[in-house]
């Protein structure tokens, strides 16, 4: 079952790159995401962009794997990618490529083997600009959460401009 392989490579991951003495500083951070990970998941709900879907066990649909990667994967991620932020403009810019390529390739090749789904003018290209927003705006928020608070707002409004669901879709 490949959810199990990436449990296991993102706890190697952990193993090797996370400092668990200072994991209480990403705390916070990794909140807001799962914050922001459910409010996703509430409003498109029945209007979705994008979905994990399971092909190696009929019981594997994209709630259970949205839990592994919301409350594991993703916080050891977060936790890597803001302990280890450089401290200089031009490195900070070309660690964030970097992170945002990461994820963009993942998501890709998971879609590409049918384990990631788009749906109602959702693709790829999209993952990339998600992706560079979603990484500035946790950077933000670890370092000031407040501004990243008031910047997500009109962040959302747009984003539910270009996307919209039926307001009657919701329960």
């Amino acid at each position: 079952m490949y959810l199990l392989l990436v449990i296991a490579v993102w706890i190697f991951f952990a193993y090797k790159f996370v400092d668990w003495s200072q994991w209480k500083k990403q705390y916070s951070t990794i909140l807001f995401f799962m914050v922001v990970n459910l409010l996703y998941n509430t409003l498109y709900y029945n209007h979705t962009l994008w979905a994990f879907r399971g092909i190696t066990a009929e019981w594997l649909n994209h709630s259970i794997i949205n839990i592994a990667f919301t409350f594991f994967i993703c916080p050891v991620g977060l936790i890597i990618y803001l302990q280890r932020f450089p401290s200089t403009r031009r490195n900070q810019l070309i660690y964030v490529g970097i992170w945002v390529a990461f994820y963009t390739i993942i998501e890709a090749l998971f879609a590409h083997r049918g384990m990631y789904v788009y749906d109602n003018g959702w693709n790829s290209w999209h993952n990339i600009w998600l992706n560079l927003i979603l990484f500035v705006v946790l950077w933000i928020h670890y370092r000031k959460p407040v501004i990243a608070w008031i910047i997500s707002i009109p962040l959302a409004v747009i984003f539910y401009l270009f996307f919209p669901f039926p307001l009657d879709s919701l329960k």
